[in-house]
């Protein structure tokens, strides 16, 4: 019942007045206390004042207790106060109209307390037997600045708390007719605002049913009226819009049936709900594979499910699939209505031919380097036993010999860097994954590396934590990845320059950050530096002994991991390498 419009507007309506009433009745309980407490505050200041100025003689300057009068005193107090007592400067009682103060008693409370010290003290406390609150005042007399007594004063507030409770019951009573009387006037002006509503209600039940040719009358020119018009409006919109999705999905199936690309599209049940000949073509169907499940025809091609896409940071993912004939790349995306994935898009090119060149250049670098190994062994044989003196002049000789043998080993590196990144892209390296402190790889790789910057007269800032910041991961190819960024580092560094190195943990992962202030990389060269046998300076390069294929290396390795390396420069001033790998370490864990 609630759940309809006109009973929350009733329901409005009620709970207004309620507010309205419980504010104004709990304003007016507060400024009646309030004024009552403070009249009689006053009134008690008043009479105390009073019974002060006529004590006073009898207190100073020569003390004459007996000499009080009762009946003027209580007179004095009037029928407000409850009891009167007169104390002496030292809070011993000399006068008391209630017989619970004894005289020659000392009466100690905080305002009594405070009153010995010349300063006039009030306080409103409740009963514990019968919870009935007095106000109790406590009056210095004082002459010549001297407490020469205490008039100590206690009113009941009991008449006052009576009256507010009266009020209450006042105020009860009318809330309850207000809310009667508001209930019944929401109801009736509720009535004519959710008829028309369930009128609108009534003819939208037969649009869903597809009849796009409701009508409904216009009977005011208000709100309910404007929503009627649009009403009317709506149905005549969505007819049209109707008849343009329909064109459009025509025209969508006929450039999808005359794509060179295959497209399969998943529901978020992972069933095919369209799929275009050349998919069919390309992976070799004789049937559509339309309203049925994923798996049962397609999961032999793709390793996919929904469920794989339905974190916030979803994104396409690509993958390369082998048929009988093709090799296909299969574009992987979400489709999203909002933030909810409801199914899958799958686009796949058929990358035959560049797949097949792509593995005739691996092969080629594969056999260049196992045809340049076995005479580069030969070679360093030789050099070796001319530089022992076998030649005739062994000056010449020697020196000849010594760029023969330099040129061998650099040829060596160069066939141990080709074969390692064949190992590489064939999938063929052993890793051997554990866990490893990271920090404790990093200081290993630059006190083996420091030698070299030294000689450089370079200065070596480390900021490594020595908290484990540990990963899973290849010690030795991870060991390699240092050590061939840090040797860049020191290589095109000049002399006197800095190098930094940095280790933190992050969210998820570890970054390790190699600064250095060396000669820098153009801005067009960055996106080529990872490109195997690429050099910014070729004669350089080859100058300090580089073959083009370090950073190759160190990417492959790192994104093996897991991990990802960026690198930043500006041409004269420095490079920053930075590495990132998954953390292994429980402060990571429990970040992420």
């Amino acid at each position: 019942m609630f759940r309809s419009i006109q009973w929350k507007l009733v329901s409005i309506y009620i709970l207004l007045i309620l507010l309205a009433m419980e504010i104004v009745g709990v304003y007016l309980l507060q400024s009646l206390e309030k004024y009552q407490v403070g009249s009689l505050a006053r009134n008690m200041d008043t009479k105390a004042q009073l019974i002060a100025g006529f004590t006073e003689r009898y207190l100073y300057p020569i003390p004459r207790y007996h000499e009080i009068d009762d009946k003027l005193i209580k007179e004095l107090g009037g029928a407000e106060v409850s009891s009167i007592i007169i104390l002496d400067e030292s809070a011993n009682i000399i006068f008391s109209t209630d017989e619970k103060f004894q005289r020659g008693l000392k009466l100690l409370t905080p305002e009594i307390t405070q009153a010995t010290f010349g300063t006039e003290a009030r306080d409103i406390r409740e009963e514990p037997k019968n919870s009935e609150r007095f106000m109790y005042l406590a009056y210095p007399v004082t002459i010549n600045g001297r407490v020469v007594g205490i008039i100590y004063l206690i009113s009941s507030m009991k008449d006052i708390y009576s009256t507010l409770n009266d009020i209450k019951a006042i105020l009860l009573v009318a809330t309850l007719m207000a809310l009667g009387i508001a209930g019944f006037l929401g109801y009736a002006l509720s009535k004519t605002i959710t008829g028309p509503i369930q009128e609108v209600t009534r003819q939208a039940a037969l649009m869903a049913q597809g009849d796009f040719d409701r009508r409904i009358q216009v009977k005011s020119n208000d709100e309910i009226g404007k929503l009627t018009e649009m009403f009317n409006y709506l149905t005549t919109r969505l007819k049209e819009t109707m008849e343009e999705i329909s064109d459009e999905k025509e025209k969508m199936e006929a450039i999808l049936a005359n794509m060179a690309d295959g497209v399969i599209a998943l529901n978020d049940k992972s069933e095919v709900i369209h799929i275009n000949p050349a998919a069919m073509n390309m992976l070799s169907l004789d049937r559509s594979p339309e309203g049925s499940d994923f798996s049962e025809s397609l999961r032999k091609y793709f390793d996919v499910a929904i469920e794989d896409f339905l974190g916030e940071e979803s994104d396409l993912r690509e993958t390369l699939i082998k048929t009988d004939s093709l090799i296909l790349k299969a574009i992987i995306a979400p489709l999203k209505r909002g933030s909810r994935v409801i199914g899958l898009i799958l686009v796949l090119h058929d990358v035959t031919r560049q797949q097949r060149l792509e593995d005739m250049r691996k092969e080629f670098v594969a056999n260049v380097s196992h045809e340049l190994r076995t005479p580069l062994t030969t070679i360093k044989s030789y050099t070796e036993t001319l530089l022992d003196g076998a030649m005739e002049d062994p000056e010449v000789a020697r020196q000849f010999m010594g760029v023969v043998n330099n040129e061998a080993d650099r040829m060596t590196r160069l066939v141990n860097d080709l074969l390692e990144l064949s190992r590489l892209d064939n999938k063929e390296i052993r890793w051997d994954r554990r866990p490893v402190a990271l920090n404790r790889v990093l200081l290993d790789v630059i006190a083996k590396m420091k030698v070299n910057a030294t000689k450089k007269r370079q200065s070596l800032n480390v900021d490594i934590p020595e908290t484990p910041c540990e990963v899973i991961a290849d010690r030795d190819k991870i060991e390699q990845v240092f050590q061939n960024i840090l040797s860049n580092a020191i290589k095109y560094t000049p002399e006197g320059g800095n190098i930094s190195v940095k280790l933190e943990l992050l969210e998820r992962d570890v970054r390790i950050v190699f600064g250095d202030t060396g000669i820098g990389i153009p801005r067009e060269d960055l996106p080529r530096i990872f490109e195997r046998f690429y050099r910014v300076d070729k004669t350089r390069s080859r100058e300090l002994g580089g073959t083009g294929l370090g950073l190759s290396i160190a990417r492959e390795i790192v994104e093996a991991h897991g991990g990802r390396i960026n690198i930043e420069s500006e041409l004269g001033k420095g490079t920053i390498v930075s590495v990132y790998l998954p953390s292994n370490s429980p402060a990571g864990r429990d970040l992420s």
